[in-house]
């Protein structure tokens, strides 16, 4: 990668949309950044333009006084407002920039606001600390999970169920895939978060102020209690969600790639063989086979086609594996996140790729002319390299703002891979 000593059109996000993402898993909870009115704002229309679903954040709105002088008074404001707008379960404050640069201690004001205000008894309130310039999206999602496990995970009697933890950013519909499979096979589980319906509701008449759906709390308490922890998308983040279980509840933690392609999603199948004790349903089994069927059919318009794969950490991971397995040549495989262990799993993965970690798209473009790309893989922050280059433009991942039906776009399972091989070849035919 070339030296530079700024970003042009960056291929991650803000730190805190991660966050929101995450606590829109959680049942009847609602966001709150402590930082300028432009960061929510910001990352609600990126959030509504790529789910097309209302997204409420709530904003402390400090200004130039509030730098100054600290933004106390704005964060109890912005909490009381939101308790008595929303009445939400869960309230969780993320950082901004700001917030951070300013050194707000911001566990010290949610206290001294829950001493000071009664109506601070209606809802617990997790803090979360995401600057954007210690992270990307995908830091923040990862560190509002384990925030909030820590907050309120608790020891109790076992409860024989196993945690699925949603280690990276996926659809909605590859949540509900998941919930699915997991209910026609072994239903004692608790998934988390789960923005299943809270990020792709149904349409009706009297639109709640908070989408119904997510984690319940008292799901996420439990966690504490379960027999085991298997976070998907999480392998190569230095502390997790489940390693807290783990080490201090003594749950034991696997982690495992997104079940995307053949293998990780044989992986994953393996796992809960063995946690169920069950076989694979047929139903999924017959899946796999027409997977298999569809790669036979598309190998001859597939093969070797030089491909541009970018986005989110883990879910690169999981199409670079999937294109091997298709027999397409990903020769650029590129993430805006700064993570040293992105770049060993891919070599694992694809060897002749050249690998770019912390890149923008000026870089990324500036490869992809050196490779001559057929194809490019990844969200629509692309779409501007795709047109110049006049390379054809597969939208997988977050954000994706000009095409829809991003939220219930399915790329996990064996049922998701015969949609993107399917989706792939006829890519290519139609720009062949």
């Amino acid at each position: 990668m070339p030296n530079s000593y700024a970003t042009v059109n960056p291929c991650s996000m803000c730190m805190p949309m991660g966050s929101i993402i995450a606590f829109k898993g959680i049942e009847n909870s609602m966001t709150l950044l402590h930082g300028s009115q432009g960061c929510s704002t910001y990352m609600r229309l990126h959030l509504v333009h790529h789910f097309r679903e209302p997204v409420d954040v709530g904003s402390s709105a400090l200004s130039e006084r509030g730098a100054v002088y600290g933004g106390a008074v704005n964060l109890k404001k912005g909490l009381k407002n939101i308790i008595q707008g929303y009445s939400p379960t869960v309230i969780g404050v993320a950082t901004t920039c700001l917030a951070e640069t300013i050194g707000d201690d911001v566990l010290q004001i949610i206290h001294e606001f829950q001493q000071e205000d009664p109506i601070a008894k209606e809802a617990i309130i997790i803090r979360v600390s995401t600057p954007s310039y210690t992270g990307s999206h995908e830091e923040g999602y990862i560190e509002t999970l384990k925030a909030t496990v820590q907050e309120l995970a608790a020891k109790g009697e076992q409860n024989n169920k196993f945690n699925l933890i949603i280690g990276a950013i996926i659809s909605p519909a590859d949540i509900r895939y998941l919930k699915a499979m997991l209910e026609h096979w072994y239903s004692e589980y608790i998934l988390f978060p789960d923005i299943s319906e809270t990020l792709d509701a149904p349409l009706v008449k009297n639109l709640p102020k908070i989408a119904e759906g997510g984690t319940p709390l008292r799901e996420i308490r439990d966690m504490a209690n379960s027999t085991e922890t298997l976070t998907i998308g999480g392998c190569i983040q230095p502390t997790s969600a489940g390693s807290h279980l783990e080490m201090n509840y003594g749950v034991p933690h696997t982690t495992l790639p997104l079940p995307i392609g053949i293998e990780y999603t044989d992986m994953f199948v393996a796992k809960l063989e063995e946690i169920s004790g069950l076989e694979l349903p047929q139903k999924y089994d017959r899946e796999r086979g027409r997977l298999l069927d569809a790669l036979v059919d598309a190998h001859k318009v597939v093969s070797g086609i030089r491909t541009a794969v970018y986005g989110d950490t883990e879910v690169v991971l999981g199409i670079t594996k999937a294109l091997r397995e298709s027999g397409l040549d990903p020769q650029i495989v590129a993430t805006g996140a700064k993570n040293p262990a992105f770049t060993r799993r891919v070599k694992q993965i694809s060897p002749s790729s050249t690998v770019m970690c912390g890149v923008d798209f000026e870089h990324i473009h500036t490869e992809i002319m050196r490779k001559d790309i057929k194809l490019m893989i990844g969200p629509s922050t692309g779409r501007q390299i795709s047109r110049k280059e006049s390379i054809p433009l597969l939208r997988i991942g977050l954000p994706n703002h000009d095409r829809f039906g991003a939220a219930r776009q399915t790329i996990l399972g064996y049922e998701g891979a015969t949609w993107m091989i399917d989706t792939i070849a006829n890519t290519l035919l139609e720009h062949g």
